[in-house]
């Protein structure tokens, strides 16, 4: 079972709905500055990434100096567990899995705080309760929005939560790789609450919305400079490229882009929703760009037969097989996976009634 989406390397895929990437593409500033960094990668990439973590910085108000920019989100999760090294860690269920692999790489204790599929998988106060009573927790992470169930956590209870780890000391991780792809955006970014609960560390990546997972780009914010270089000394020299830096820098002045391409993609989601519902699957709600729904168990083997790709749930703690996650593309490609989809529910209901 794949543990990641995107692997269409031994399969025969037209069109890849595993992944939750912004269809639309690179925009063609990123691409053009990602060339031009090419051009000049005969020399080694800046060390520490100053032009980047000053664009940041001035895009989100942040300073430099707490900015730490990594291959990916996934490379900072791993050096966020070498520098800090807990020995109790709290994740929620389903969620990525990355966090407890890195955490269990260290020799962690990994526990997990499984969400409920009657409350539509939203984090609730249990979780809250939950770091107050665990004995010796050092470490929580949190997705905001959850991959794979899209929930945002109610903006409350996020700031209980941070008040929580604040006053035991204890290291929140609130990744945020998808938030700007979700109607609340920075709204419901957890980056103010670091002014009062600095233990707080917030991931972003350059991934979802600028469609270029190829280049691996993300960033963390930490509460202070120290905790920032912390991390920083756990990660490889030149860890991001030359190309990626530029091309980072590009994207954050593609402001009308990432709004046309959120406002499209959020309507899409909600009409691709009424769609699936219409064919008898039953829908998740979410509260970003992709989909969580259920249908039969050999659902991906049909759709595999149709070239069309998408995630299997149940390689996510917590969610049975015949759990679904998608990615919500563009019409025409949405109305791809609908046929297949809907041809598939079809000979299914033949085969039942035949029996």
């Amino acid at each position: 079972m794949e543990e990641h989406g995107g692997n269409i390397y031994d399969k025969d895929i037209r069109i890849d709905f595993s992944v939750n990437v912004n269809p639309f593409g690179m925009p063609a500033a990123v691409r053009e500055a990602a060339a031009r960094g090419v051009e000049e990668s005969f020399r080694y990439p800046d060390p520490e990434q100053r032009k980047l973590r000053q664009a940041i910085a001035s895009a989100f108000l942040i300073p430099a100096g707490q900015i730490v920019a990594g291959s990916g989100a996934a490379e900072l999760i791993w050096g966020i567990t070498a520098a800090l090294q807990p020995k109790k860690a709290l994740v929620c269920a389903p969620s990525f899995g990355e966090y407890e692999r890195a955490l269990a790489a260290r020799g962690c204790q990994v526990q997990r705080f499984f969400l409920r599929e009657e409350d539509d998988w939203l984090v609730s106060r249990e979780l809250v309760r939950r770091v107050w009573e665990e004995p010796g927790l050092e470490m929580v992470f949190l997705c905001h929005p959850n991959n794979p169930t899209g929930r945002l956590v109610p903006a409350d209870i996020l700031k209980e939560l941070a008040r929580a780890c604040h006053d035991r000391q204890i290291t929140l991780v609130v990744d945020e790789c998808f938030l700007d792809l979700t109607r609340e955006g920075e709204a419901a970014s957890a980056l103010p609450l670091q002014r009062d609960c600095p233990e707080l560390l917030v991931l972003r990546a350059f991934t979802k919305m600028y469609a270029m997972p190829g280049l691996r780009l993300g960033w963390l914010a930490a509460g202070s400079r120290e905790k920032a270089e912390t991390i920083r000394q756990m990660l490889p020299p030149w860890n991001v490229s030359w190309p990626a830096q530029m091309a980072g820098c590009a994207a954050l002045k593609e402001e009308e882009f990432a709004r046309k391409s959120g406002e499209y993609l959020l309507r899409e989601r909600e009409w691709l929703s009424c769609r699936l519902g219409e064919l008898g699957l039953r829908v998740r709600p979410s509260d970003t760009t992709f989909l969580l729904f259920e249908g039969p168990e050999d659902l991906q083997e049909a759709c595999l037969a149709e070239g069309i790709y998408i995630r299997d749930g149940a390689s996510f703690p917590g969610l049975r097989a015949g759990t679904w996650r998608i990615g919500v593309r563009t019409r025409k490609e949405n109305q791809v996976l609908l046929e297949v989809l809907g041809k598939t529910m079809k000979e299914k209901e033949t085969d039942r009634w035949q029996k």
